[in-house]
């Protein structure tokens, strides 16, 4: 599987949410089970998940890459994140 830096992004408000993940499609899978039980590690994301349902997100992969450190590059060049 690929590596890649992943985006869970709210359609309705256009925040976003960035990982890096060493199995890319793995990590979607794993990511999107822990918003349906409620339990992901941020907030922010889990409420808006909660009150909207999966209709007002998407899943992409933003970048194939094998550095996790262009994370941070993306992070500090976004806006509208999730924290």
């Amino acid at each position: 599987m690929k590596s890649a830096i992943v985006e869970i992004r709210n359609l309705k408000t256009d925040r976003c949410y960035l990982f890096y993940a060493e199995d890319a499609q793995s990590e979607i899978v794993s990511q999107r089970f822990n918003l349906d039980l409620g339990i992901h590690p941020c907030s922010e994301l889990q409420n808006d998940y909660t009150k909207t349902g999966l209709e007002v997100f998407r899943f992409d992969i933003v970048e194939e890459t094998s550095d996790p450190s262009r994370l941070k590059e993306l992070i500090e060049s976004s806006e509208n994140l999730y924290n």
